[in-house]
């Protein structure tokens, strides 16, 4: 019986580890790699189980929480679908990753595709090239090419924008500009030195680049007032640019029209009307208009078979900031009550009405050259309008119009 225990005991004690050796140990990284492992399959898990559930703003934490600790496509795909309506700016990038780099279902791709193709009717990709690497870049005054890409690409929203790029010791360069969906485009900002902005441009030799060096004609070679020996790249600011010098933005005109209800034409009761003119854009900041507009009384004033109109003439003067605008009015017209003969002596009263007041509202462009715009007027009159039947009084309005419209508008 002990002969046959012996080779069994000989091979337990052969497969054990020897003690000898000392303790064993798990390296530090990978330790701390499963860590960053579990966590992030943890907060992609929460991710899909909050949306599943229909809890999309618990989703979208969990899925950035997740993309914090390590990128991965299809996470940022599913994070892009979840903004693609609040955030569009900041999905656009995820999900163009995603449509790119992810590998998933086919199912799970189209859901990214459609997502794009929503959040590409809300703006277009910009490509902006700088001179210099390194500098600082704002769009709208917000920091953008944290790592200061000489060449970047950003997904920017319907309106206008300004781009600027800045570097110590150059002068600033900025460009404004207007996207519209789908239309890509490309930028390019020129930093110029400080000291050379306000100079004439000159051309760098060997001889003012350095007096301790020998003279060209003592090493038998050419002239300092011969050709530049400095290449573009070595001296970009000593040869004319040959690219023709940017023209400042061209100023612009619009027509336009459109429904309009007004409130106050001796009632409170709405008028409907039409409106139309023309304006004129002097820079991205200011612009002046001109417009004429009628609009009837929907129903009987107090009731009554009496009729009512408004119309005349309005001068704006107006500042706009991106997509929003406000305006400074100049009113002249009339305001006319017709009483019905079918029941009243046939009368009819026009009352002249100058005044001024203000606008608000806010400016859509859909496609080049073509633009939808939003706004309320409030135009204080010379006097109020107090209609009367014998001696009752029908309807009593204060020197007051109020007044809503939307104009479609061609600039050219």
């Amino acid at each position: 019986m002990r002969a046959r225990l012996v080779p069994i005991v000989l091979v337990v004690a052969l497969a054990s580890p020897a003690r000898g050796e000392g303790p064993q140990f798990v390296h530090a990284d990978s330790l701390a790699l499963a860590a960053r492992e579990s966590a992030f399959a943890a907060h992609v898990a929460k991710g899909d189980r909050e949306r599943a559930q229909g809890r999309l703003y618990d989703a979208a934490a969990a899925y950035a929480e997740a993309l914090a600790i390590r990128h991965d496509s299809v996470v940022a795909g599913r994070l892009g679908v979840l903004m693609a309506h609040d955030r569009p700016a900041h999905a656009a990038e995820l999900l163009l990753d995603a449509i790119k780099h992810a590998n998933t279902t086919p199912a799970e791709r189209k859901t990214f595709s459609d997502a794009y193709e929503v959040v590409r009717t809300k703006g277009a990709w910009v490509d902006v090239i700088i001179s210099h690497a390194g500098a600082r870049t704002t769009l709208d005054g917000k920091p953008r090419n944290e790592s200061g890409f000489s060449a970047f690409a950003m997904f920017v929203l319907t309106g206008e924008h300004e781009v600027r790029a800045s570097l110590p010791g150059y002068v600033d360069d900025a460009r404004t500009f207007r996207v519209v969906p789908k239309e890509d485009m490309r930028i390019e900002l020129t930093l110029k030195p400080v000291a050379d902005f306000d100079s004439q441009p000159r051309i760098l030799t060997r001889e003012h680049r350095s007096s301790s060096v020998e003279t060209p004609n003592e090493l038998g070679h050419e002239s300092a007032s011969d050709e530049p020996t400095y290449t573009k790249q070595e001296d970009p600011f000593g040869y004319e640019d040959p690219k023709p010098a940017e023209k400042p933005a061209e100023t612009r005109w619009s027509i336009g029209g459109g429904p309009v209800v007004v409130l106050g034409v001796a009632s409170w009761m709405p008028a409907v009307g039409v409106v139309a003119g023309g304006s004129w854009r002097s820079n991205e900041y200011v612009s002046l208009g001109l417009e004429g507009r009628a609009a009837w009384l929907t129903t009987g004033v107090g009731g009554e078979p009496i009729s009512a109109m408004t119309a005349g003439g309005i001068a704006s003067a107006c500042g706009h900031y991106r997509w929003a605008f406000g305006c400074v009015l100049g009113h002249l017209g009339v305001i006319r009550v017709d009483a019905s003969k079918e029941r009243y002596v046939e009368r009819s009263d026009s009352f002249v009405m100058p005044g001024g007041g203000g606008r608000a509202g806010v400016k859509f462009v859909p496609a080049r050259s073509f633009a939808v715009q939003g706004s309320v007027d409030v135009l204080g009159l010379s006097r109020g309008v107090k209609v009367g039947v014998g001696d009752r009084v029908v309807s009593e309005t204060p020197p007051l119009l109020v007044s809503a419209q939307v104009l479609g508008t061609w600039e050219f």
